[in-house]
């Protein structure tokens, strides 16, 4: 979500402009800002470009308009904008945070980092901006600075969601399971309609041997997410497990309708069935977890040529 800078000014530029220039100006201002938040695009857009042809040194018509192409989805139009909203004015933080938006939404997490670092020396103590530069280190593989980040987002914002949730992903990713597992619990606290805070905790559970609470926290994500994989794979590994082979059979079946290229999934079947004496259903998902990977062997190696 682009967000704007309340009360922003631009007396240094107005100083020189005309009184009557600078309500125009102004009103242009409110104008486009009211389409945007309005949700009216297309007329945002429209008359973001004819201000922005007429007072071209504006700073602030410059990020409305590259809100309204961010909204429309031309990033590369925003990230000019943007761009050019920082030459005329570097002192504004919110551009460098909007440029950074655009790159996110790219998953462009290299070209994100700059622009929020800088954000960050001008605005310290904003804690989402903490969240999104931390996000993007553990995008990058840097954990540790990743990490830090989550942790200043929640002192300066104890409750802020989501970032529980990320800083345990990110232990969890150093193979830290004792303060993921404390991190996602406090994020389903805070945050009890997210899902991957559930099977996340869960497969920590489960590697753990705590059968009972994995299921539970599998079965708390079905309930909020009833078409998600993991969560059905990680109940039926408990259930398996747990020795309630039918039910772990159930669980794993219903996982696979849901992904049925996933190998790890069906060996679990194939081992649910042989628990249950059933040797020909065994062979059978053992015989597809072979076909998979024959499949992806020869994808990777190029045997199967080019894919359509």
């Amino acid at each position: 979500m682009i967000l704007f800078v309340a009360g922003f000014s631009l007396t240094s530029v107005r100083e020189v402009i005309p009184a009557h220039a600078q309500d125009s100006e102004r009103s242009l201002e409110d104008a486009i800002r009211s389409k945007v938040e309005a949700g009216q695009i297309d007329a945002a857009l429209d008359q973001a470009r004819r201000a922005v042809g007429q007072y071209p040194n504006s700073s602030t018509l410059c990020q409305l308009l590259g809100a309204a192409l961010f909204k429309k989805g031309l990033n590369e139009g925003a990230r000019t904008a943007f761009r050019r909203a920082i030459e005329l004015d570097p002192s504004v933080p919110q551009n460098y945070y909007n440029l950074a938006l655009v790159n996110l939404s790219e998953k462009q997490y290299a070209r994100a980092v700059g622009p929020l670092e800088t954000f960050l020396r001008l605005d310290p103590d904003n804690a989402e901006a903490h969240l999104l530069l931390g996000r993007a280190y553990h995008n990058l593989n840097r954990t540790v600075p990743a990490i830090e980040q989550f942790k200043k987002a929640l002192a300066l914002a104890p409750q802020l969601p989501l970032a529980h949730y990320h800083l345990g992903y990110a232990y969890q990713s150093q193979g830290n399971r004792k303060p993921a597992l404390d991190e996602f619990k406090r994020e389903i606290e805070l945050n009890p309609n997210f899902y991957d805070s559930y099977w996340l905790a869960g497969d920590i559970e489960l590697e753990q041997g705590n059968l009972d609470r994995a299921e539970d926290f599998y079965g708390k994500g079905i309930r909020l997410k009833p078409e998600a994989f993991q969560a059905h794979y990680g109940l039926g590994r408990a259930l398996l497990a747990k020795k309630q082979l039918a039910a772990a059979g159930t669980e794993l079946r219903r996982a696979l309708e849901l992904k049925p290229d996933d190998v790890e999934a069906h060996y679990a079947l194939a081992r649910a069935y042989q628990q249950m004496g059933d040797k020909e259903l065994a062979q059978r998902e053992f015989a597809v977890c072979a076909q998979i990977n024959a499949r992806r062997q020869s994808v990777s190696s190029g045997v199967a040529g080019k894919q359509p």
